[in-house]
């Protein structure tokens, strides 16, 4: 490290670039082996990038590019970013059914919200970018898993589903059912099986037939009413075409979506 280098920073660069060299991981162990650097010093930094995004890791602590160092680069890449193109989309969803607007990607086993646009009501679903919950248990989450095996499934959460409302499907049988409906619509849905009193509906966003992303729309239990529900069954379906279609003209790397 050159003696102007600022050493935190220098730490948060390197590990970005060796973990860039390795998509098998890397243990904290490993790296501060590689890097020359004690663990405990390491530690702080890790746990941050991964925190903000920059960092992901597995069950067996391997740490891997996060999706936020991914989306980053992607405004290098593209002039208009398609990123930006998302977000735009739900914004202008948010202004026709006043609902709170989530984009989801898979990591891991967990659904990892990598933007959103809040309602403009007074009671409203409040979530934050960065959050991270499992995809069993959110419609965004359903979205990005529906067409795995029942065998993956359980590779997927081989400890169970966990309960987090009365409402949480805790069988993977039952999971791999509903996941099989969603197959069938095109619509994944959460009845307050993440957070008491919120539902959601989610669709996928692929490209070549592979799933990128997942977008979905939360609405506080007592607004849900099959009229609304219709309704935004159809903005996220029109949503979806217009963004699909963006994703075939930028040919975005399905790598910058998937953890």
């Amino acid at each position: 490290m050159q003696a102007t280098e600022h050493r935190s920073t220098s730490r948060v660069l390197d590990i970005l670039e060796q973990l860039a060299l390795r998509k098998e991981g890397m243990t904290l162990t490993e790296l501060a082996q590689l890097l020359r650097a004690p663990k405990s010093s390491l530690f702080p930094i890790i746990h941050t990038m991964e925190q903000r995004g920059f960092l992901t890791s597995d069950a067996s602590s391997r740490y891997r590019i996060g999706p936020h160092a991914y989306l980053t680069g992607m405004n290098y890449e593209n002039p208009v970013p398609m990123h930006s193109i998302i977000q735009e989309k739900m914004r202008e969803i948010v202004a026709q059914c006043q609902e709170t607007c989530h984009l989801g990607i898979l990591a891991g086993p967990d659904v990892l919200y990598v933007a959103k646009i809040d309602s403009p009501l007074p009671i409203a679903l409040r979530s934050k970018v960065g959050n991270r919950l499992p995809a069993y248990c959110t419609g965004v989450g359903k979205a990005l898993i529906y067409p795995l095996s029942l065998a993956q499934l359980r590779a997927l959460y081989p400890n169970g589903l966990t309960q987090y409302t009365s409402n949480t499907i805790t069988d993977i049988q039952q999971l791999y059912l509903e996941l099989q409906e969603v197959e069938k619509t095109g619509f994944a849905y959460e009845y307050s099986e993440a957070t008491e009193g919120v539902q959601c509906i989610a669709v996928p966003l692929k490209r070549n037939n592979q799933i990128l992303a997942s977008l979905s729309i939360c609405i506080p239990s007592f607004r849900s009413t099959p009229e609304k529900r219709g309704e935004i069954c159809q903005l996220l379906k029109r949503s979806q075409k217009e963004l699909e279609l963006r994703l075939e003209e930028y040919q975005i790397e399905s790598s910058l979506f998937i953890i």
